[in-house]
């Protein structure tokens, strides 16, 4: 496994390489790494990640969620290699995610980014008026509380809950947060 972590388009049941599988069985398949409900080609498999993995989405989420990121140096870091397709579609089913959202952290993968953090800052980079009532909602959310074993907050959620309300109404005042926030970073 690489040091990037295992929720790669290596290991990913949308890369055509894989033949529908999860996994690493099909890691020596002569086929070239090409994301199926993206259409496009997969330059590093190995250290390219978004959030219909199945460690993300294990019902097999067919609807782009989010940009494609990539890991470049091997470090952890990942930046946004492709932005997030813009349909109506997409934006119906990212709004249908927002709404789901609770308090409560779900557990998750813990490398990369978690599914509802990357739902909820792709609405605020799409300016999605729609979505402003649950934005706002999840801005109210306690950042303190630790849910699961991996002891998760909401702090960076309600952050970027904030963010993107700032992108979407641009007279929404954010609450003052503590300097050690960082923000998503094109």
């Amino acid at each position: 496994m690489p040091n990037g972590g295992s929720d790669d388009c290596g290991t990913c049941w949308f890369n055509a390489r894989n033949k529908g599988e999860a996994g690493y069985a099909h890691r020596q398949d002569p086929e070239h790494d090409y994301c199926t409900i993206r259409n496009l080609a997969i330059e590093d498999p190995f250290y390219t990640y978004c959030s219909n993995h199945p460690h993300r989405r294990p019902d097999r989420d067919p609807l782009p969620i989010g940009p494609v990121f990539v890991d470049t140096q091997g470090s952890g870091d990942r930046k946004i290699l492709k932005p997030s397709p813009d349909t109506e579609e997409i934006r119906l089913h990212l709004l249908d995610l927002l709404d789901g959202i609770k308090q409560e952290a779900s557990e998750e993968y813990p490398m990369g980014s978690y599914l509802d953090e990357v739902v909820v800052w792709q609405l605020g980079e799409f300016r999605e008026s729609r979505a402003a009532a649950d934005l706002r909602r999840i801005a109210a959310f306690s950042p303190h509380l630790a849910y699961g074993r991996a002891r998760r907050t909401r702090a960076h959620e309600v952050a970027l809950a904030h963010q993107a309300l700032n992108k979407i109404e641009p007279s929404h005042v954010m609450s003052p947060q503590p300097k050690w926030w960082q923000f998503w970073k094109r």
